[in-house]
Parts: C-alpha cells; sequence; structure tokens
C-alpha cells in the first residue's frame, strides 16, 4: 500500500544517486547530473509523503500502544473515547473493568491487524496479546497476566472506534488459551 513504508523506495533512491554521483564525477555527462538529482528529489519526496500521510494501518497501529499508555495511568476518559458511543453496554462493561483493575504496567506484546477499506463502512481487526502487571481490587497481592484480545474496529465519522472486545488469558510458552471467553 502506498505511503504503508517509503524506507525502501527512499534507500533505492539514496542508492541510486550514490552510484549516479559516483559516474558523473568520472564521466562529466550532464543527463547523470540530472538523473541523480531527479533519484535525491524523489527520495525527499517519498520520505515527506511518508511522513505526511498517516494510513488507516498506522493509526490503529498507534491507537493500541495508546490506550495501553491510558491504562497505565488510569485515563479512564481516554479509552472510553476509543469506543463505540452507541454501543452503552461495552462502554459499561469497559468501566466496570477499569475500576476492578489497577495496572502498573501494560505492554503490547503482539499486535497483528486486518483492516479492510473497501468495507462500506471501513472495518479492521486487531487480534493482540497483553501483558498487565497490577492489582485487582479485590487482591491487593501484584500479579501478571497475559491476555489474548480480538478486537474489532469500525470507522464513524472518520474516526476508528472499538466495537468489541474478547479477551482470554493465553499461556506465556505456547499462545494457546486456557478458557474461551474469559473476561468477556
Amino acid at each position: 500500500m502506498p505511503f504503508e513504508s517509503s524506507l525502501p523506495l527512499v534507500l533505492a533512491c539514496l542508492l541510486g544517486s550514490a552510484v549516479g554521483a559516483f559516474v558523473w564525477l568520472r564521466s562529466q555527462a550532464r543527463w547523470l547530473l540530472a538523473v541523480t538529482i531527479l533519484l535525491v528529489v524523489a527520495g525527499v519526496v517519498a520520505f515527506v509523503a511518508d511522513t505526511l500521510v498517516v494510513t488507516d494501518r498506522e493509526h490503529l497501529l498507534g491507537l493500541f500502544p495508546r490506550l495501553a499508555s491510558a491504562a497505565e495511568r488510569r485515563d479512564i476518559e481516554t479509552i472510553i473515547a476509543a469506543l463505540d458511543p452507541d454501543l452503552r453496554p461495552l462502554r459499561a462493561e469497559a468501566e466496570r473493568a477499569l475500576a476492578q483493575v489497577r495496572p502498573t504496567e501494560v505492554v503490547i506484546t503482539n499486535l497483528e491487524l486486518d483492516v479492510d477499506a473497501r468495507a462500506t463502512p471501513p472495518r479492521a481487526e486487531a487480534n493482540l496479546v497483553v501483558r498487565v502487571t497490577g492489582n485487582v481490587i479485590d487482591s491487593h497481592t501484584p500479579g501478571t497476566i497475559l491476555v489474548g484480545a480480538r478486537v474489532p474496529l469500525l470507522r464513524k465519522d472518520g474516526r476508528w472506534l472499538i466495537q468489541d472486545a474478547e479477551v482470554e488469558p493465553v499461556r506465556p510458552a505456547t499462545g494457546e488459551s486456557r478458557q474461551r471467553g474469559a473476561g468477556r
């Protein structure tokens, strides 16, 4: 997809311009100088375009670390703002879960993202594994749990909103779930 990563194009342009400059220094042919300049300009344009354009995939890949950071800070408003406002039961369930858990560290260890921009409205699904360290209100003993989550998202009014979250504990060694649907 365009703008996902311009690094290969920028490196190719940089390498091509270096070779063009080297050959131009040897031959002094004007067309080689023009090609070298065009390659430098193309590399700069590709880099600037990649920096300025944020694709849906890039936005969503940045969304989940922001939500993990918000969970660590106990910033419930940021997390609730990422949920679809039309799904009141999901919002209420999220508020209950956030009130019961006091995480000290939330780390996303694996994130797989599938974006379907051709759907109307655009849809995405994130499958992630999250390591949560902290306390549950009933227990003052800190602990760590590794959970897998499937998070469907929908683009509404120009914003990606979480539609649901299916969470289940996973075993660190195998990644298999111990219990399906736990925490949902």
